[in-house]
């Protein structure tokens, strides 16, 4: 099949729509199939990447033109330059606007949600009625819906009477006999296995605020907190964060990391945490499990639809007392933590791989490209 993906930014920088379609688009070449990815960029152009054609389109930098903006040119240039093309795969409700388009030229396409934007605290008001007003339409118009998660199908389902597939993200197993080099642990004085992990971006709604301020609280001896992420959209909010550690020479800034410094992050860690108010379904949820390390986790629908009740330590969002307990818990409670990571393991390789993940993702596009 010749899929084209439409939504996201440059493939090179991968947040959690580009993981998506660049580990999705690998297994689909590796299987027989023709993935194009489009992706919003600061330029035009093309490029090839794991045997898939990336082609790369400059909108403008407006977050909220964008996307609807890339998603019409992607569209057009599908409907008119691309042959033989058997759906087009658009993700989030800003580019699958013009999928009317794409099915007046006798195109066939999917809808993929990654999540509900209109609920992150960076939108004012007005833009957040906005989005939600976007999202109905998006559902309305949309021919086939497909969600990376069971609590957006059941709201889909719930708000606007439309049924949807969930095909959840997924990870690639750690390589286990990979020779990682320690360098990032040495650069940042960072102490293997006595560091508490938040790997994602610096973004209100994942309150790693939250976090630096109960990790202060638990004043733990001999433990770090290793914040790896970044957001250069929103720099003053990185800079309040460094300004609530500033006095604490055991929080630790890496900035983001990929490839082996990210591997070599995962490994060391002694607790991975994911204090957000929202997430869709946490790609780095379901890398920290793969790497057997123990999660203190909010209870969010998103977090909960992965992990059982008793293999991880919960905590409300945004409330930092239970999340500076949960920190102490966590030492206290050592040896049965440790225990959940064998289970939380063998959930994410037996469900949630990339091989197992693009099949059923292959299976439901030859149902609905007959």
């Amino acid at each position: 099949m010749k899929i084209v993906f439409i939504g996201g930014r440059n493939i090179k920088d991968i947040g959690g729509i580009e993981n998506y379609m660049y580990n999705l688009a690998t297994q689909l070449v590796r299987k027989g199939h023709e993935p194009i990815v489009f992706c919003e960029s600061d330029h035009n152009g093309e490029d090839w990447l794991n045997g898939f054609r990336v082609v790369y389109m400059k909108g403008p930098k407006s977050n909220l033109i964008c996307k609807p903006y890339v998603g019409l040119k992607a569209t057009l240039f599908t409907i008119f330059w691309i042959e033989n093309v058997d759906i087009i795969h658009y993700n989030a409700w800003p580019p699958s606007i013009w999928c009317p388009l794409a099915r007046c030229f006798g195109l066939k396409s999917l809808m993929q949600g990654h999540g509900f934007g209109w609920q992150r605290t960076k939108y004012s008001p007005r833009q957040k009625k906005i989005m939600k007003f976007m999202e109905k339409i998006a559902a309305k118009i949309n021919q086939y819906l497909i969600m990376c998660s069971e609590n957006q199908t059941r709201y889909f389902k719930e708000n606007y009477h439309r049924d949807a597939v969930t095909i959840p993200t997924a990870i690639n197993l750690p390589d286990e006999t990979k020779i990682l080099t320690d360098s990032v642990l040495k650069k940042f004085c960072i102490v293997p296995k006595r560091y508490f992990l938040y790997m994602a971006r610096l973004i209100n709604d994942k309150n790693p605020d939250s976090l630096i301020k109960a990790f202060k609280q638990a004043n733990l001896e001999g433990y770090q907190l290793v914040i790896a992420g970044n957001n250069t959209s929103a720099p003053k909010y990185v800079e309040f964060l460094h300004s609530l550690a500033k006095d604490n020479r055991n929080i630790v800034f890496t900035d983001a990391v990929f490839g082996e410094d990210k591997e070599v992050l995962f490994k060391n860690a002694f607790v991975y945490c994911i204090p957000s108010t929202i997430e869709g379904l946490s790609i780095s949820l379901l890398e920290a499990m793969s790497y057997r390390l123990p999660i203190i986790a909010s209870s969010i629908p998103a977090n909960r639809e992965v992990l059982p009740d008793d293999r991880a330590l919960w905590v409300t969002p945004e409330n930092v007392d239970e999340l500076a307990d949960a920190i102490k818990d966590s030492v206290r409670k050592k040896d049965w933590f440790l225990k959940t990571t064998i289970p939380n393991y063998e959930l994410v390789r037996d469900n949630y791989t990339w091989d197992k993940v693009s099949d059923i993702y292959i299976s439901y596009l030859e149902t609905i490209t007959k």
